[in-house]
């Protein structure tokens, strides 16, 4: 079994085109590219997250969304 493959610094810069910490997880979370945070500050992305199909793939968070209708 091979082990969790995980991007480089210079990939995820590649990926999201931002070279900084709030800039890489700015551009991660809106394209709802799942990550997480490193005690370091700076994001962690698994490649397979990358290549998981639509089906596999789980949102990264459910927004808030106001219900609509009865009062």
């Amino acid at each position: 079994m091979d082990g969790i493959q995980f991007l480089s610094h210079e990939e995820v810069c590649e990926l999201t085109g931002a070279r900084t910490k709030a800039g890489q997880i700015q551009v991660l979370s809106r394209n709802g590219i799942r990550h997480t945070i490193k005690r370091n500050g700076w994001p962690c992305v698994i490649s397979a997250s990358l290549l998981a199909s639509p089906k596999e793939r789980k949102p990264e968070k459910t927004e808030w969304q106001p219900r609509m209708g009865i009062q």
